[in-house]
């Protein structure tokens, strides 16, 4: 299977994912249409998604384990792109200085930039992810700062309009975020909450630093955030094609290209 091809398939294995989780149930037939894609191949998908306990077939179709929403919206992100998130992690931390107050979102790719973060403290964290919470507690030389809100346990982090409120009393100097999805110059994700909190980040940030891997270019989402202009940076993998990345360089953002992990000697 080239490269190519696996990208491709690691994108399909994303929508099927976001997309089972917000309807319940789908269709082999709807997933067929709306992907493209033959019967057999959706079937063969499934079957992956199966294995990996983010949904159970059933006949004609396959519906979400809703005792396993968590693993199927958080964990398996996490396992979705990974070289690329590291990549682009490395990439972004260097846009952060010793002695910044950062707002990292409930995303694994800004998770990822944690541990080279770690390489210049001190640093204030401003975080609505338990997970990152977790992590960085006792941390020293971090001074930690969570945002409260209504826990959801899905994305294992805190939404809503207590979070959005703690937000706008804050003000950061990096934001790292993520989104699922960026078609033409707009950014968009599958739940509204999540929206409104990423829009509350964006605004209590003076750098905002768009994390993007290029299973998420090409296809739109149900929300839509935003313009992919009111990010200052925009951190792309190697193999994001140079005309998305010259498109949004020419509508004024920055765009850093992340370097190709080098080979591991045998």
């Amino acid at each position: 299977m080239s490269k190519n091809t696996a990208g491709k398939k690691e994108q399909r294995l994303a929508f099927i994912t976001e997309l089972i989780n917000r309807e319940g149930y789908v269709t082999v037939d709807a997933l067929a249409e709306t992907l493209s894609l033959s019967r057999m191949t959706v079937h063969r998908d499934l079957d992956e998604l199966q294995s990996a306990s983010v949904l159970r077939k059933v006949r004609g179709g396959a519906s979400a384990f809703r005792s396993a929403q968590f693993e199927s919206g958080h964990t398996f992100r996490a396992r979705l792109a990974l070289d690329e998130k590291r990549q682009i992690a490395k990439a972004a931390a260097a846009l952060a200085s010793p002695g910044d107050v950062i707002i990292i979102d409930a995303s694994t790719s800004a998770m990822a930039v944690v541990p080279h973060l770690m390489e210049i403290l001190p640093l204030t964290i401003i975080t609505n992810y338990w997970t990152l919470l977790e992590e960085l507690r006792g941390k020293s030389d971090i001074n930690l700062i969570g945002l409260g809100g209504n826990y959801v346990h899905q994305y294992n982090a805190f939404l809503g309009v207590v979070c959005e409120q703690a937000l706008s009393e804050l003000y950061a100097d990096v934001l790292f975020a993520s989104v699922s999805a960026l078609t033409d110059l707009t950014l968009y994700h599958q739940d509204q909450r999540i929206v409104s909190v990423k829009r509350a980040m964006m605004q209590a940030s003076k750098r905002r630093v768009l994390l993007l891997d290029n299973s998420k270019i090409g296809h739109g989402s149900l929300h839509r955030l935003g313009s992919v202009t009111e990010f200052t940076h925009v951190v792309v993998d190697h193999d994001v094609q140079d005309a998305v990345v010259e498109k949004i360089r020419d509508a004024g953002v920055d765009v850093i290209v992340a370097a190709e992990d080098s080979p591991q000697p045998n």
